[in-house]
């Protein structure tokens, strides 16, 4: 009886998954933001956030990029697991497009009258626009989709599993 409740009991998609999904999430769009910057295809500072933590040593040049990297990488560790919780069972690439995005609109619509350092999309010239537009799709894209993906692939496994127990019963 013991070892029927064991087998009964459902596997959960880790958590874990979606955190590392985060990171390099961020790690990839992240630096390819930085990229962006750094050819002048995004006009405003998106380290600028850096400046509210008042570290001398990091205002500056490359550690500045690095902690703004640093920043955009935690914050899509967040992201993901608001992707987890929220959206994970979906089985479209579009949710994770609107994803990104509806990030691009609260970044720019909602959170912009909140931090001075972030520039209102009205004042955007349109390589900004269009760059940072595509570099949020993109991320949403990447998050939403391996996120379902595995998600998708967990509950495969699983159905694979539960099958071969019958069948060895």
């Amino acid at each position: 009886m013991e070892q029927k409740q064991i087998r009964e009991k459902k596997a959960e998609f880790p958590l874990s998954y979606a955190l590392v999904i985060g990171l390099f999430g961020g790690l990839i769009w992240g630096g390819a933001a930085q990229l962006a910057a750094y050819f002048h295809f995004i006009t405003f500072d998106i380290n600028a956030v850096v400046k509210y933590v008042n570290v001398p040593k990091i205002q500056n040049g490359f550690p500045k990029a690095m902690a703004g990297l640093a920043f955009q990488i935690g914050i899509s560790v967040i992201l993901a697991i608001v992707y987890f919780f929220l959206l994970k069972k979906s089985k479209t690439i579009w949710a994770g497009v609107l994803f990104g995005a509806a990030l691009w609109g609260i970044l720019f619509i909602v959170i912009h009258p909140l931090l001075a350092s972030i520039p209102s999309w009205r004042t955007l010239n349109t390589d900004t626009i269009s760059t940072t537009l595509c570099l949020f799709i993109l991320y949403g894209l990447f998050i939403g989709y391996s996120i379902s993906y595995g998600y998708e692939q967990h509950l495969l496994k699983e159905k694979r599993l539960n099958a071969w127990k019958k069948v060895n019963e």
